[in-house]
């Protein structure tokens, strides 16, 4: 029985979140919108005709793959709506989940910790009122990107992607956003701190992904569909366009959050039903420093992000055993690659197989770069979320130099870019050399084609320590930065855009070894502008007032 006046006020607290997030959730959804409407007539340039989406399937029917990518559907007469949904639903689910598991933790457990909540609960409002609040504001914002995403690919006009399946393909990704929406409420009741809960969250992405992933690759459908990811897949988006797995995505959203309604009836503020462990009554020494201390709130992060890192680049290196025998059926892929005809009519097997090796690899790098860049940017951040929570201040305010405090987590942020730049370059290296009698990469080789990357990196860090310094409360912007960058990074070369935009971007600089030659003045350039927008970020640091609660 539901108590009277349990959501009072829900709806004004429901307008101060759309109010809060009116910049934070409109730079995703702008990114994530426009993203899937571009790259829909991309894919479909590079993949135009049937026979080459067909030979382009082949590849992805083999146990590795498939639990990469998940199942292709249609593929007897592979058209571009049924490859694009393949190839781009699970990432693009993957990307809303994130975006919601952040969206809820932030109006929810973390208001809490920062006496928010207290606040709130002390004005008459209900007891479930905030949490139900922030369920309608992920319930308004998942249906908005739903429909734009639909809308976006509809008006794209590409062949066999129709108005009706293009909204059934968006819908479905924002009902895999109220899952998580869901998921992440009730890892908020559980959890006594937002951390624990964004992490638990992002613990329980990362089990299903690896769910459907396993299941996949053993051909269990219904295994599969224990998985939010599976179960959207299931729809076969373009081919059957299928209602039931977005109909049983809405159950599952509708029941946990039920559950976790039920629980924070009769949890106390503050508190969560996991209980947090006690720490130690006195600090070790090795934390007596802003180092020792910044090591000390990050090290489990750089635990897990080493251990995500290698498995992720042995997961990609575990294909390459396939792709010799796809190019060798392929000349349309080469071709799709900027490669012309009449050279790929000349080529022999082995130039062809070389080939499509290095392209792979770039492709792979550029894109474990990119996942590198979200630890790197979120370490480097730290101080400002500190900072934003209070925390910070009771440091600064003592002895410890306010230089000495941020340059424990930029000196962490620099070290961990290079940690995890050679543990892809070991994880890709070893899968690749369990996979083939002969040794694809020399090692020194693949380590240079990916530590290349660094200053691109650095770069980024140096952007995220000038907003901290200097802008403050525009950090959410480091975050537009990386989507625009990640864009170019990697449909940018789709467009024709003028070369001062695409210069924008760090990586747009780097050679993509082994298909370009080595060049140290674009690295020693880009070396420059990361050590002086660091510098810079540290200047302004140093003389402005601490920015608490914004």
């Amino acid at each position: 029985m539901i108590k009277k006046g349990i959501f009072d006020n829900s709806i004004r607290l429901f307008r101060l979140i759309m109010r809060r997030e009116r910049i934070n959730t409109s730079i995703w959804l702008v990114i994530l919108v426009i993203f899937s409407a571009v790259l829909a007539p991309g894919m479909n340039s590079m993949f135009s005709d049937t026979e080459t989406r067909m030979q382009l399937a082949a590849i992805n029917d083999n146990p590795v793959m498939l639990a990469m990518m998940g199942p292709l559907y249609g593929v007897d007469d592979f058209s571009a709506g049924a490859l694009y949904a393949g190839m781009m639903l699970l990432w693009y689910g993957i990307a809303i989940a994130v975006m919601n598991i952040f969206l809820v933790a932030r109006h929810t457990r973390a208001d809490e910790e920062r006496g928010r909540g207290e606040v709130v609960r002390s004005l008459p409002v209900g007891r479930l009122s905030t949490l139900n609040a922030t369920m309608v504001a992920a319930l308004v914002i998942n249906t908005a990107l739903g429909l734009l995403t639909g809308l976006g690919i509809a008006v794209t006009g590409v062949e066999g992607m129709g108005f009706a399946s293009s909204m059934l393909y968006g819908v479905l990704a924002g009902a895999i956003g109220l899952v998580f929406a869901a998921i992440t409420a009730l890892f908020c009741q559980l959890s006594a701190s937002s951390g624990g809960a964004t992490g638990m969250s992002m613990a329980v992405m990362g089990f299903f992904y690896m769910l459907r992933a396993g299941a996949d690759a053993q051909g269990s459908d219904f295994v599969a569909c224990l998985s939010p990811f599976g179960l959207a897949q299931r729809a076969q988006v373009y081919v059957n366009d299928y209602l039931w797995p977005l109909f049983l995505l809405l159950l599952l959203a509708v029941i946990l959050t039920a559950v976790a309604y039920g629980l924070n009836a009769i949890r106390d503020l503050g508190q969560g039903f996991i209980a947090a462990r006690p720490g130690r009554g006195v600090a070790a020494r090795r934390m007596c420093s802003a180092p020792g201390l910044a090591l000390r709130l990050t090290r489990n992060q750089i635990i897990i992000w080493l251990v995500v890192m290698f498995s992720l680049a042995a997961s990609y290196g575990s294909v390459y055993g396939d792709l010799g025998a796809f190019v060798g059926d392929s000349p349309e892929y080469l071709q799709a690659i900027g490669i012309p005809a009449e050279i790929v009519a000349t080529m022999s097997d082995a130039d062809k197989g070389k080939i499509i090796i290095d392209y792979f690899s770039v492709f792979n790098i550029v894109m474990m770069v990119l996942v590198v860049m979200v630890p790197v940017l979120v370490i480097t951040k730290k101080p400002r979320s500190e900072e934003r929570e209070g925390r910070a201040e009771h440091i600064v305010a003592r002895v410890v130099s306010r230089h000495k405090y941020l340059a424990g987590y930029v000196g962490i942020a620099f070290v961990l870019s290079i940690l995890l730049q050679f543990v892809t370059a070991v994880g890709l290296y070893s899968a690749v050399a369990a996979i083939s009698d002969v040794p694809m990469f020399d090692f020194a080789d693949l380590t240079a084609s990916i530590l290349v990357y660094l200053p691109a990196i650095w770069v980024m860090i140096g952007v995220a320590v000038f907003v901290t310094g200097a802008l403050p409360k525009a950090t959410g912007a480091v975050w537009g930065f990386y989507g625009f960058v990640a864009f170019m990074a990697l449909v940018g070369r789709l467009f024709d855009l003028p070369t001062w935009i695409k210069g924008i971007s760090p990586m747009y600089h780097i050679p993509q070894i082994p298909m370009e030659e080595f060049a140290w003045p674009p690295l020693v350039v880009l070396t420059v502008i990361s050590v002086a927008l660091t510098g810079l970020g540290f200047v302004f640091y140093g003389r402005r007032d601490t920015v608490a609660g914004v």
